[in-house]
Parts: C-alpha cells; structure tokens; sequence
C-alpha cells in the first residue's frame, strides 16, 4: 500500500466524500448562476409583472430541457454502448438520429407555439398585464431560440458520450457566462426590459451551440459522432433505445414543469395574483441554490456508493450515506436558518417592490421549510440510481411531483388558500423524503443481511513466480523496454498480447480494448467515476478492469514474466514478487521519440503527449486510487531519455538477475 490511499477502496470516507462531491458542488454553482441571472436582473427593474412573465413562461420553456434529454441522455447510453462493442455504425446512427429527431420535434413545438402563443399563455395564467411580456419573452426564447438551445444541450450530450466531457463543460460555462454578460446589455443599455433577457438567452444557447459545432469539426476523423443526415434513420435498435433510455430523464423534468405551471396557475387566481406569482418566483430561483447544491453533494458521492456496492463492500457504502446524510443535513439547517432570519433582505436582491417584498418574504419562511426534506430525498433518491435501482428512482420523482404535490395543491388551496399554497412545496418535500427513507431503509437491511452472511474473503495466493512490471510516461520507450528486457532474460512479455486475452475474458470488442485499455474517457475521476454506468452500476470500462485484472493475476500465477502497462504494479502487488518499473523522459526526447516511431499527425507531438498522459493517469489513478508517476510508488525509475533504452534495459534486467 503506498501513502496514497485509494480512493473507492481504503481512503477515509470523509476525504473520499469531499475530493468527489466539491467538484460537482462546483459546477452546480454554474448552472445556479445561470438560473438565476434572468430573474435577477428583470428584477432590478421593479416590475413584480416581468418577474410574473418569467414563472408564467419557465414551464413552457422547460419543455426544450425535457426535448434534448429525451434525445440527448438516451443517445449518449447507446454511443457508450456501441463503442464498447466495436459497433460504429450504431453509435453514428444514434448520433444523427438524437440530433435530427430532437430539432424536428423542437421545430414543430416552435410553429405551434407561434400559431398558438396567445391561448397557450391565458391557459398557463397570464393577463393583461403580463401577456405583453409572456409573449416577448417566449418569442425571443422558444420560437426563434429552441432550435439552438436544443442542438446546444443535445450535442453537450454526444460529446460527453465520447469522453470529451471537459468540452462539454465550457459548452454550458460558454453559455451561462454570456447569458451573464448580456442580459444587463440587453435589458439596460437597449431598453428591451424581459424581451432583452430573451435574446441574451437566445443569444447565448446559439454561441454555445456554435462552439459544440467546432468541437465537432475539430473531431470529425477521429470520432464516431456525426450529424450527416444519411445516418438518421428510424430503426427500432436506436430510435427505440434512444426513446426508452431518455424518457425517464424527460420525465423528470416535465414534471417539475407541470407542478411550477400549476402552482403558479392557482396563485395567479387569486387576488393580486401577479404579485402572487412574482412572489413565487423569486422563491422558487432562490430555492434552486439550495437544490443544486443538494444534488451536487448527492451526485458527488454516487460513484463512490456506486463502486463499493458493486465491490460487496456494503460496510463503505453504509459509511458513505451517512456521511452525505450528516453533510446533507447540517447545510439545510444552515441554509433554513438564513432564510428564516432575512426572508425579505433576501428578495430585495431581486426586486426592489415593496409589496413583493412583503409577499416573498412570507412564501419564503414557508417554503424553506422544505430544504430538509428536499435535501435528504435528492440523497436518497442518488443512492438509488447509483445501485442500479432505476425503478425505484423514477417511482419517487413521479410520486413526488406528479402525485403528492399536485394532490397537495388542490386540497391546500381549497382549504386555505394562498397561505396553502405557500406550504405546498414543503409538506410535498416532507412526505416524499419520510417514503424514501422508509424504502432506503428496507434496502439498508438488505444490506445488512448480506454482510452478515457474507464470509471474509481469503487473501489470494502469493506466487513464487517474479514478475517486471513497465509503467510509462508515453513516448518514452517503456513498452520497447520491456520487450527487450524480456528477451535479455528468456521470459514472455505481455504487453499487446493482453488485448485479446482481456477481450475474451470480458467480452468486449478487442478494438474497444486497445483504445481505452489503459487511458481514461476523462482526465476527471468524476466524470470517469460515473460515465455509462448500466443498471447494474458498472460500466464497460468496470467490466474490462474486473478482465484485466483476472487476466494479468494469471499470467503472474503461471510463469515469470514481463508486463508492460495494465496497471500490473498495483493488481500484482499483494500476490507476486514484483519488481516495479516507470520509465519516463523529457517532453522533447518522447516528442521527437513518437514523431520517429508513430509518425507525424495533425495532433502536435506536445499535445499528444499531454492528452495520452492525462488519461493514462486519470485511468490508473481511477482505478487504483494511487498516484501515477510519483516515485516512490515505484522499485525503481529511470529516465530513458538520459540512460538510453539500451541503458534502462541492462539496468532493470541486472537487477532483477541480483536482487
């Protein structure tokens, strides 16, 4: 064991916890700026009516959200999917078909919109004061701005599918940020109030999908990813696997916009029904700190439960949950206390409107009263889609929008009216978390039972046999090394010879192998952590580590022998006498190394070297929770660009002759 401890294995959870969850609290803290920006600064002109249109409209404009994950979240499985089985055609088949299918249907919610604007928001509960403005902003938004919002979001999903998560995540940075920067252009410097915050966002969703258009092009030969129309057609393997796939994550989000459209709806029957519903929506943005910070915390930690659950390591996944539990709770204290102290400085920030003041302030006590429960059940509900219990996640947010709130609004509002109302969202929260907690609780003593019965598992046998393990910075001579080392000493070297070997074992394509058997989708431990997991949790890179490691555990046990790459060093540590290896050298001595043996490439050779390097850490460091390179990980480390290849080999094979 090196002073690196392992992180889904051996790491305090606490540390564990924290280096996955601050990551995804981070980004969250992007999309709440985002969210909020609108609504902040239509609310500096102090206009409760404005601050209306934006809720009136929110659940009509969530409906583009709901479009690009239906096609977005079900082609990205499918891509994952393909690629590892070496199935290309499927994989750019999927990629047309999410892109076209979703611009077709957006396309057509577009001209019915326009043709039907003005029933559509009466129904959705605007008036004569705020139909002006309803309609400005859903026209800048949705009829001309759905096309580019959808084909922004649903390319961030393909290219997440292929690994460029990182592009993915400037792609929403992109917009957010010059969402940021252009509504105060647009709403003060040209006057255009709501139908300014509009076209920012118009504006902004078009840059962002500009630039995933770029990313495209740059990837155009080195992709499975395409949007040439020739591959949209409708075959049941993918418009089927697409549709079924995405419709949960549809779904979801089509019921936050029903329960917000029927809220709204019923305080906009009331009297001064516009402050009503101005009211609630500087509450309910407000509200969207707490509820993405609460799903970061809970996202953070889903690999981790992820991996540990499928590692029967029931002990690890309980500590976790409690963990997150404690964490979850002691921030929505927290953040209740805030708001039950400064409800009204807390909607001054978004509007200077003294009897909106007044109303939010009130809705605010109230509603906060739901960040316990919302807190909790986003925990449990996390818990759930981590384990692989699909069924039961999608169960509770359909019971808790679709059904609770819903049945809640109708029955408080009856009762008691907007004071009712104002208690919705919290009761709703409330009950759901106490009917996930008692399933939670049922799956913990599953849990239980299993561990008690389940019998310490035997150390594995240590080998007689001795073993050179060759880790290697790219382009720095470590697999030519090990082939002649292995030579030198008359034993096998394992090094390509592993592919097919770890195929069979897996049943992976031997090309899906090749590519990803030692590099990471992602240079994120996060984003790598919860890529293309399947139901029951693992991934196909899951799949082709628990091979790999079979694999190498076995060539280890049956002969002596060389083993370059496949994280041998760390799979063999506990069961053979190895000696460990990491071969490396200077950017310009591998840069002039991979242009002579690999050729010259668009790609430059620096940056060939950074991106194979990155991944190749992500993986071993993903995989093993040690840290890549670092020396004292190693028996021995030699720089191959100083001593020579010849040099490293009369070096590793002396030593392991006299040692």
């Amino acid at each position: 064991m090196t002073k690196n401890n392992e992180l889904f294995t051996t790491m305090p959870v606490g540390k564990a916890v924290a280096k996955l969850a601050v990551p995804t609290v981070v980004s969250q803290i992007i999309v709440i700026l985002y969210s909020l920006a609108d609504t902040f600064f239509i609310g500096q002109i102090g206009d409760p009516n404005q601050i209306a249109a934006l809720s009136i409209t929110f659940p009509i404009y969530t409906l583009l959200t709901a479009v690009a994950n239906l096609f977005g979240i079900g082609a990205n499985s499918i891509i994952a999917r393909s690629m590892g089985q070496n199935d290309e055609l499927t994989a750019k088949k999927a990629s047309s078909f999410s892109f076209w299918a979703g611009l077709a249907v957006t396309l057509v919610l577009s001209v019915l919109l326009a043709i039907f604007m003005q029933p559509v928001l009466l129904f959705f509960g605007a008036d004569e004061f705020t139909l002006g403005f309803t309609t400005d902003y859903l026209f800048w938004v949705f009829v001309i701005g759905g096309i580019p919002t959808v084909a922004g979001l649903v390319l961030g999903h393909l290219v997440r599918a292929v690994g460029k998560t990182k592009e993915a995540g400037i792609g929403l940075t992109i917009g957010g940020v010059m969402n940021i920067i252009l509504d105060p252009i647009f709403i003060f410097v040209f006057h255009m109030d709501v139908a300014g915050a509009a076209v920012a966002t118009m504006l902004s969703n078009a840059i962002s999908m500009v630039y995933f258009f770029v990313v495209l092009a740059k990837m155009r030969k080195s992709t499975v990813l395409t949007l040439s129309p020739k591959y949209f057609l409708l075959e049941k393997k993918v418009a089927w696997g697409t549709l079924s796939v995405g419709f949960p994550a549809a779904i979801s989000v089509l019921l936050v916009s029903v329960s917000i459209s029927l809220l709204n709806g019923l305080l906009l029957k009331h009297e001064n029904g516009n402050i009503l519903s101005a009211a609630y929506g500087v509450t309910s943005k407000c509200g969207t700190i707490a509820l993405h910070i609460s799903i970061g915390i809970a996202q953070g930690v889903m690999p981790l439960i992820g991996y540990s659950y499928g590692a029967k390591d029931h002990k690890r996944v309980h500590a976790v949950c409690r963990l997150s539990f404690i964490i979850l709770f002691i921030f929505s204290i927290v953040f209740l206390a805030i708001v039950q102290l400064i409800p009204d400085t807390i909607v001054r920030l978004f509007i200077d409107h003294e009897e909106t003041i007044a109303v939010g302030g009130a809705f605010m006590r109230r509603w906060s009263w739901c960040v316990i429960g919302m807190s909790l059940f986003n925990m449990y509900n996390s818990i759930f889609q981590a384990v692989g219990k699909w069924k039961t996640s999608l169960l509770l947010a359909v019971l808790r929008l679709g059904v609770i709130f819903s049945v809640l609004c109708i029955v408080l509002d009856h009762f008691f009216g907007v004071s009712g109302l104002m208690w919705v969202q919290a009761i709703t929260d409330t009950l759901s978390c106490l009917i996930a907690m008692g399933l939670y609780s049922r799956f913990k003593k599953s849990l239980m039972k299993e561990l008690a019965v389940t019998p310490e598992v035997a150390a594995a046998p240590v080998t007689s046999n001795r073993v050179i393990t060759i880790s290697r910075e790219f382009g720095s001579g470590g697999r030519t090394i090990g082939k002649e080392v292995a030579a030198k000493l008359g034993i096998p070297c394992y090094d390509s010879e592993l592919i097919e070997k770890i195929a069979a074992e897996s049943g992976l394509a031997k090309e899906y192998i090749e590519k990803h058997g030692e590099y990471a989708a992602s240079d994120s431990l996060y984003e790598n952590a919860v890529a293309g997991r399947g139901r029951d949790g693992q991934s196909d890179s899951d799949k082709m580590w628990l091979a790999q490691e079979k694999v190498v555990t076995d060539l280890a046990e049956k002969e002596s022998c060389v083993i370059v790459g496949r994280c041998a060093d760390y799979i063999l540590r506990d069961t053979a006498d190895c000696l460990t290896v990491f071969i490396h050298a200077s950017d310009e001595k591998r840069a002039e190394r991979i242009v002579s043996v690999y050729g010259q490439r668009e790609e430059s050779p620096a940056q060939r070297l950074h991106d194979k390097d990155k991944k190749r850490k992500a993986y071993y460091e993903l995989y093993t929770g040690t840290c890549w390179g670092q020396a004292d990980n190693y028996a021995l480390c030699l720089d191959s660009g100083k001593i020579g290849i010849d040099g490293c080999v009369e070096m590793i094979a002396q030593l392991y002759q006299h040692s």
